[in-house]
């Protein structure tokens, strides 16, 4: 027999409704974890190897931070000491696209602060220019104008940097520096790379920069096998690597991106520290090609 609200007790009914509205409140909320008011999925990351950045990268970046006539984008020149020619260079290319750009020069104090912050909240896009990864490191880690960026990623603004803004997109960033032995190119050898810590924006990766033209296969090598959880990433010049919202990477621009994977790999090490590894996988993704690093799956364009 069935039975209604109507003829339970009054103490029953009150539970019934507050067992409703529980789980209600449970199908309805964020998953655990997640922060309140946010989007499941943040914004796109567009990284640069160097070199001239293409048109076609430059207006992939102003359509994610709104397209023209909307796109509004904070370029931070920070990693240079001589920055006047390249960042006015870019404000022009960025204002022929009809994007709205501000050049944010900054130094740490001025990183600390509401003014600044509040300065920040404003963009739809934030760029960093070239340079030496250390200096932006040290501009903005740890500061109210990096929270503040990061948290517009998340809300679905596009992040992105071309050369030294490049390398800091990671936790662990090359630092440029090498260890031990000088030479043209580093050993293979455990400790051989500097890392440091970089923005955190591309967690789960080590990106270099310049990877053809300055011939970097050791050096990023080294430092995925210093670090094998994370994926190595050498982007050429005049090529970009967009992190997606999906979690998927995609190829943009003229040459490659090689993508070394040693999160199977097995290793040992000498006396030396010299290191031997096995099954390692190696990606060569040309443009159109879109990568998904959890899974390791990869769609290559269709040859023409």
């Amino acid at each position: 027999m069935r039975t209604s609200l109507l003829h339970l007790p009054p103490p029953a009914i009150r539970l019934f409704k507050l067992f409703a509205v529980v789980v209600g409140m449970a199908l309805a909320g964020p998953a655990a974890g997640e922060p309140p008011g946010l989007p499941t999925r943040p914004g796109n990351l567009i990284i640069v190897g160097g070199g001239d950045t293409p048109a076609s990268v430059q207006q992939r970046f102003v359509a994610l931070a709104g397209g023209p006539g909307k796109a509004r984008i904070a370029v931070f020149p920070m990693a240079s000491t001589q920055f006047d020619e390249e960042a006015q260079e870019v404000m022009a290319e960025l204002r022929k696209l009809q994007a709205d750009p501000q050049l944010i020069n900054l130094e740490r104090h001025d990183a600390q602060t509401e003014a600044t912050a509040q300065l920040l909240e404003a963009f739809s896009g934030y760029w960093f220019l070239g340079g030496d990864q250390n200096r932006l490191a040290a501009t903005l880690l740890g500061t109210r104008a990096l929270d503040v960026i990061e948290r517009r990623y998340q809300e679905g603004a596009v992040v992105g940097g071309t050369s030294a803004g490049a390398a800091v997109m990671t936790s662990e960033m090359l630092t440029g520096r090498q260890n031990g032995e000088r030479g043209d190119a580093p050993p293979i050898a455990r400790g051989a790379i500097d890392l440091g810590k970089g923005f955190g924006f591309l967690p789960d990766a080590i990106v270099d920069q310049h990877f053809l033209k300055r011939a970097r296969y050791n050096r990023l090598l080294s430092a995925v096998l210093d670090r094998p959880q994370l994926i190595g990433v050498g982007i050429d010049e005049e090529t970009a690597l967009q992190v997606r919202s999906d979690g998927r990477w995609e190829v943009l621009g003229k040459s490659y991106v090689k993508v070394i994977d040693a999160r199977g790999a097995r290793m040992t090490h000498d006396r030396r520290h010299l290191t031997g590894a096995s099954n390692i996988r190696l990606h060569l993704l040309p443009r159109g090609a879109v990568f998904d690093p959890k899974r390791g799956r990869i769609t290559l364009p269709e040859g023409g």
